[in-house]
């Protein structure tokens, strides 16, 4: 397998495990008590979600867009 096609794909695990994370998150703040709003319950989902990801998909970009340069 070539570089460049193991780090889409990377990409895309990444991607996929980011939203089952997320949809998980909101599904269980959501369990919390069913009549009031996510965001009362859990404000900073939002800021956690974006923090803890941010890093790897950069990292994966940017090693995809270095694969890019040797070519």
């Amino acid at each position: 397998m070539s570089t460049k096609r193991f780090l889409l794909w990377m990409l895309a695990l990444i991607f996929t495990y980011q939203a089952g994370i997320f949809a998980y998150g909101f599904y269980t703040c959501g369990q919390i008590t069913p009549k009031t709003v996510i965001t009362e319950v859990c404000p900073d989902i939002g800021r956690r979600y974006d923090e803890t990801f941010t890093l790897m998909i950069t990292s994966v970009i940017a090693l995809l867009t270095g694969s890019q340069l040797k070519e």
